[in-house]
């Protein structure tokens, strides 16, 4: 799956065990880095069903909607002209959730491109419960089964199980390979998360990974940290950890990679993303820097610019759910992405290099929904709100929720007839409520002064 630089903090997979030789570590992780392109694309809300913060597929009014079908890679050819080195597309089923990926990659014969990758995914009741994965094979264009998964939900809707099975061509089977169990606090936000990986030798899970969550007083994640386990000590050991810092308007700002050194017994320093968004809450740039000790200071390494249509926000958009990485990205969509460049840094020259052009294309679907109108009975005041929402509610016991632009649940409040729903400790900005009550839904648009 094509990922953007950003969400690859998540440098090192489900495979690495430890962190006993640093260097090379980085070394991996640079080059990881060089490897991926563009966007882990988020739904307009964040990861549908799979979020960190269990961010939902969350509808709102009907009307003409922008989805993305298509994603353009540009490079420079000999000449120094662009030219078409890939594309991305996405194919929806009539409810706009994503049921194919598809990567395609330039070859020598003009005008052809092969299929570098494929995913399906498959839903059940609307929700995803398999995705399937193909890639090319060696030597050969044909592309072959990888992986598949499964997503498993506990009774308030959250994925708290994915099964991962791996395809054994001598078998010409799948054979399970890993599982991920998921802990989420009373707040629905995933908290914990732990890998258990195949032992070949007896088929048994063992423990391989876990990771802890750790969020802010807005409810959106602070500390992202990974832990790897001593099948010899039978401990947990710490491998890295992600930062996040926010601006005032809740976007995420920073973010930062951070290894484990065990001679020191502290994190230091890998990699940091810095995005800066505009007057309307569109992004503009993000520049990534790679920390060098022999400083102590942190040092260029790639930067992308962006071009929006600010005519369109991101309740405007449908954008395709596609991975269930739970790294937090920068909040690209806020606005309609039309053109991602990136650049690398050339340090012998001290400037910046053109690299590739990633141009986004859309479609015009008209979207019915009536969710916001079958809860009657139900009214929210006052809206802007200073501190204190109120809701009058004729319908009985029912569940309040809100959403930050990010589309991460930082309210989740049981209301029984009329209520109140304090605010005080949230920032002033856009938020998204949705109450529901009896299997219907109220759903807007809320302002905090």
């Amino acid at each position: 799956m094509i990922k953007h630089l950003l969400t690859t903090f998540l440098i090192f997979g489900f495979f690495i065990t430890n962190a006993q030789d640093r260097q090379g570590l980085i070394h991996r992780a640079e080059a990881r880095l060089k490897s991926l392109d563009l966007v882990d694309f988020p739904s307009p809300y964040g990861h549908m069903d799979i979020g960190i913060n269990n961010q939902t597929n969350f509808t709102f009014r009907g009307g003409i909607k922008h989805r993305l079908d298509r994603i353009n890679k540009e490079a420079l050819d000999r000449e120094g002209k662009l030219f078409l080195l890939g594309y991305s597309t996405f194919t929806y089923n009539t409810n706009n959730q994503i049921t194919e990926f598809s990567e395609k990659s330039y070859s020598v014969i003009p005008g052809f491109f092969y299929s570098s990758s494929l995913e399906n995914y498959y839903y059940e009741g609307g929700r995803k419960i398999k995705t399937e994965k193909f890639e090319m094979g060696e030597n050969t264009i044909l592309l072959n089964k990888t992986f598949r998964t499964a997503l498993i939900y506990n009774e308030k809707g959250l994925v708290n199980q994915i099964n991962s099975d791996v395809f054994v061509r001598s078998l010409d089977d799948y054979k399970p390979n890993t599982k991920l169990a998921r802990l989420f606090d009373s707040n629905d936000r995933l908290i914990q998360d732990t890998l258990y990986l195949v032992n070949p030798v007896n088929g048994v899970f063992e423990m391989h990974y876990r990771h802890e969550y750790t969020y802010n007083a807005q409810g959106l994640l602070q500390v992202y940290l990974k832990y790897g386990f001593d099948q010899t000590s039978s401990s947990w050991k710490e491998m890295y950890r992600e930062l996040y810092s926010y601006d005032v308007n809740n976007y995420l700002e920073q973010k930062t990679f951070q290894l484990w050194e065990e001679s020191l017994s502290a994190f230091v320093n890998v990699f940091q993303g810095n995005a800066v968004y505009d007057v309307t809450g569109g992004i503009s740039r993000i520049t990534t820097t790679k920390w060098n000790p022999n400083v102590n200071e942190w040092e260029n390494y790639e930067k992308y610019e962006f071009v929006n249509d600010n005519n369109y926000n991101r309740e405007d958009l449908l954008l395709p759910d596609l991975s269930e990485d739970k790294s937090v990205d920068f909040n690209k969509f806020n606005k309609m992405l039309k053109l991602e460049t990136k650049y690398n840094f050339d340090t012998p020259t001290n400037s910046w290099s053109f690299a590739n052009n990633f141009i986004y294309i859309y479609s015009e679907q008209t979207v019915i929904n009536t969710e916001d109108t079958k809860l009657e009975g139900v009214s929210f005041f006052p809206n802007p709100v200073e501190s204190s929402l109120s809701i009058r509610n004729q319908k009985g016991a029912g569940i309040f929720e809100l959403f930050n632009v990010q589309g991460q649940k930082i309210i989740h409040q049981e209301v029984v007839g009329n209520a109140q729903v304090d605010l005080t400790q949230q920032m002033s900005g856009f938020y998204f409520y949705k109450m529901t009550i009896g299997g219907k839904s109220a759903t807007g648009k809320l302002v905090k002064n």
